[in-house]
């Protein structure tokens, strides 16, 4: 799957900046609002304390630069240099400020989108945790002038994108994350119903806009069409009682040292929602799951998950939870086929996946 992040030596290829003087305009009054207002305030705030900490704490400079326009966030690289005592130490930072109103690149639902990370990391890491997404040193809605988020970067700790499918390691550590955080949410409802319902009451569902609405309509056949031409016609029935649903997903990070995955974060929480875990491990599984030997992996990888999932959270029915994730390989197959950056080659490859398999249902 693509926005997964490694720990390697090289360099993550950016966005190109966005060339209107209007988007120039944009990024300009927020790097002012970062350099002026925000850094300085964060700082007077103790942000980038340790909480035992009782040295004096200053401002001295910082640098920033565009990293990515996006419809819900605009996102900045910051190092930041903050003196403890008179003793400098620079704070390698992404800040993520909600599109100003009237930006030509806002989406309509921006700010439902920047909401439910801002709650994520204000609020639900309490009960989830942190070990497995990026230090918050802020998440804030309006105390600052502008709602925004501050995460270490996590590309100057050596993190970078990795393209394309992910070998057996990697995608044994992004499963072993996965479970840890479905672990937490399944227990937290199990344990603090009340908790885990305002959890679900307040997340946002993101509306698709029209475009994407036309968009997906277009693609809803894509997979119909390569089904028409597989000599297993029973897989069309099953796919067209599924297409009327809608993915959403999370976006994961993965971490390597010496060729070997050694740590993973989860790095975008703005289209979270209540659903089945299937929704997040089933096209991951699929996509990176060759055919040779195809069953017999898939089954490793999901005993992977399940036991991760009972280290956390014991109590869980384990074959139940595989159970639902098996049942909705179907469903993760539409989710694949929306995606843009899958070809046809590829999902034809996660369906012959799929007819190799047992148990569907």
């Amino acid at each position: 799957m693509e926005n997964l992040l490694a720990r390697t030596t090289g360099q993550q290829r950016l966005d190109d900046a966005p060339s209107s003087v209007k988007s120039h305009e944009v990024w300009e009054r927020s790097i002012a609002f970062i350099e002026q207002q925000l850094l300085p305030e964060m700082v007077h705030d103790r942000c980038f304390c340790e909480p035992s900490s009782r040295e004096f704490v200053e401002f001295d400079s910082a640098t920033i630069r565009l990293d990515e326009l996006s419809r819900s966030s605009e996102i900045y690289r910051v190092n930041i240099v903050v003196k403890f005592s008179g003793e400098p130490s620079s704070f390698p930072l992404l800040v993520k400020l909600l599109p100003e109103d009237g930006a030509e690149h806002k989406s309509p639902t921006a700010f439902d989108a920047y909401q439910n990370e801002e709650m994520f990391y204000s609020k639900m890491t309490r009960s989830y945790g942190t070990d497995f997404v990026p230090r918050c040193y802020l998440s804030d809605l309006g105390r600052y002038g502008r709602p925004v988020i501050v995460l270490e970067d996590l590309e100057e700790a050596g993190y970078a994108q990795v393209d394309g499918e992910l070998d057996e390691d990697h995608l044994k550590l992004c499963v072993q994350v996965l479970a840890k955080f479905h672990a937490r949410g399944l227990r937290l409802r199990a344990t603090e119903p009340q908790i885990f319902r305002e959890f679900q009451a307040k997340l946002l569902e993101i509306s698709l806009t029209d475009e994407a609405v036309s968009h997906y309509e277009k693609r809803s056949t894509r997979m119909l069409d390569i089904l028409g031409s597989m000599p297993n016609s029973g897989f069309a029935e099953r796919m067209k009682q599924r297409l009327n649903k809608r993915p959403m997903e999370i976006v994961k990070g993965i971490a390597t040292e010496n060729g070997k995955p050694i740590d993973a974060k989860v790095i975008d929480w703005q289209t979270m929602r209540y659903c089945s875990p299937a929704v997040d491990l089933g096209p991951i599984l699929l996509y990176n799951v060759t055919r040779e030997n195809g069953p017999s992996e898939v089954q490793k990888i999901l005993t992977l998950y399940a036991d991760t999932v009972r280290s956390e959270y014991p109590e869980i029915d384990a074959e139940r939870l595989r159970e639902d994730i098996v049942g909705k390989f179907l469903f993760a197959c539409v989710v694949l086929s929306f995606l843009d950056h899958i070809t046809d080659d590829e999902l034809t490859r996660v369906l012959l996946l799929l007819e190799q398999l047992d148990d569907l249902d």
